[in-house]
């Protein structure tokens, strides 16, 4: 993919033999590039200093903060197909700087997802939206079953109103089925997870 410098420097190289005023016009629109750059520069460093964010993330957000409108592409006197490549230069520079960081995005973002009872499979795809890196998410959610039991037995318990009542195991199973929905609205651990916590659920009983 080529860089914004690269656009630019192709751009200037076919009016090297035009008339002064089509190089000009060429100059201004360097001057508008470097303009808008730093435009969106200081708009991914805003995002940056609120929280952590993938690469994937931060391009969305800018490229939606950021929209190839005409008003946009006459403003800064801009040709099209420039505002993308000048977006990914900013998460280029932001990356060089250490600024935005996938690895540190994921490590942060599982341990506060899971901090808020939610289950790896739920985890795997917030993280997805927000980070290419499938080597980094499965490598940070690459827990002890132990751990991901322990974290899916603490949110059940955690909204539960009160432990399944005594009956007959199959009333049991059936109790703890109903209250594994009630208490896990929206939060996917995987079956493998969930069918322990409901024995572990019984036994406590």
């Amino acid at each position: 993919m080529k860089s914004a410098e690269d656009f630019l420097a192709e751009l200037a190289a076919t009016t090297q033999t035009l008339q002064p005023t089509v190089t000009l016009t060429v100059t201004q629109e360097c001057a508008g590039a470097k303009q808008l750059k730093q435009q969106i520069e200081a708009r991914a460093v805003l995002l940056l200093a609120m929280r952590e964010h993938g690469a994937k993330e931060l391009k969305q957000k800018l490229l939606s903060k950021f929209v190839e409108t005409d008003a946009l592409l006459s403003q800064y006197n801009v040709l099209p197909g420039l505002v993308k490549n000048l977006i990914n230069d900013v998460v280029q520079i932001c990356q060089e700087k250490d600024w935005q960081n996938d690895e540190r995005y994921i490590e942060q973002a599982v341990r506060n997802w899971a901090d808020k009872g939610s289950g790896p499979l739920k985890i795997r795809q917030k993280l997805q939206q927000g980070s290419a890196r499938d080597d980094l998410i499965s490598a940070y959610l690459d827990w002890d079953d132990a751990d991901w039991l322990a974290l899916a037995r603490a949110a059940l318990l955690k909204n539960t109103v009160q432990p399944p009542s005594q009956k007959s195991q199959k009333n049991r199973l059936n109790a703890c089925g109903f209250y594994k929905v009630a208490a896990l609205p929206g939060r996917l651990f995987g079956r493998r997870f969930v069918e322990s916590v409901l024995v572990d659920q019984l036994a406590w009983v």
